[in-house]
């Protein structure tokens, strides 16, 4: 499933879209719960609940404003760095090259602030160049987790996973490279777009 968050005349919805991405559907909730986005509603089938019954009204999504399909996130954003083998080597070329770019070493791991998370069209507000003059960006993968749990092996690691959907990392290179924690650099307002959607891990073959 395809699931989206929206607003449609002023008021944000969480709609299921269908499988060509042109119509969204409203879950028929709370605007409590459609304030979180699809949160509340991942955590509902996630403690065994049931999906929302889906209004039958069917808009264009190019009729809707797509937000983030979390845009109230409960916590900072978990990343990894150096997270593939061709990424890693690419390091000994970067501004990183004093970075471990040994393969079998252990990734980096670095935050991004819920605060810093916008719809995937909305506007990046650029920090100014009296903050930062070299700022970067970066599509990533970003992969939902439904299950909690911890020192899971990783042949059980897929059944924690819900979903996915994709983040545009955007980064003050220079401010991340002033610290010794990456965190400032990559947390300005608007820095993390999410979306356009959400996809449920049964969508997926990989």
């Amino acid at each position: 499933m395809r699931i989206a968050t929206y607003r449609h005349n002023n008021t944000r919805h969480v709609g299921r879209v269908s499988s060509d991405g042109l119509h969204v559907q409203a879950f028929e909730v709370s605007a409590d719960i459609a304030h979180h986005g699809a949160l509340r509603l991942l955590e509902t089938v996630v403690a065994g609940g049931q999906w929302p019954t889906v209004s039958t009204q069917q808009l264009a999504v190019s009729d809707v404003h797509l937000e983030a399909p979390m845009p109230v996130p409960r916590r900072n954003i978990w990343c990894v760095g150096r997270n593939y083998h061709e990424h890693a080597k690419e390091l000994s070329t970067s501004v990183f090259k004093d970075s471990n770019t040994n393969t079998q070493a252990w990734p980096i791991v670095f935050t991004k602030v819920p605060e810093c998370v916008v719809g995937p069209f909305d506007a990046v507000h650029l920090p100014g160049a009296q903050v930062s003059e070299q700022i970067d960006y970066e599509a990533e993968l970003a992969v939902i987790i439904g299950k909690g749990g911890k020192n899971i092996v990783a042949a059980d690691a897929m059944q924690h996973v819900f979903g996915y959907t994709i983040v545009n990392d955007v980064t003050a290179r220079d401010v991340q490279m002033r610290h010794q924690q990456w965190d400032m650099g990559k947390s300005f307002d608007t820095f993390c777009p999410m979306g356009p959607w959400m996809v449920t891990a049964d969508e997926l073959d990989g």
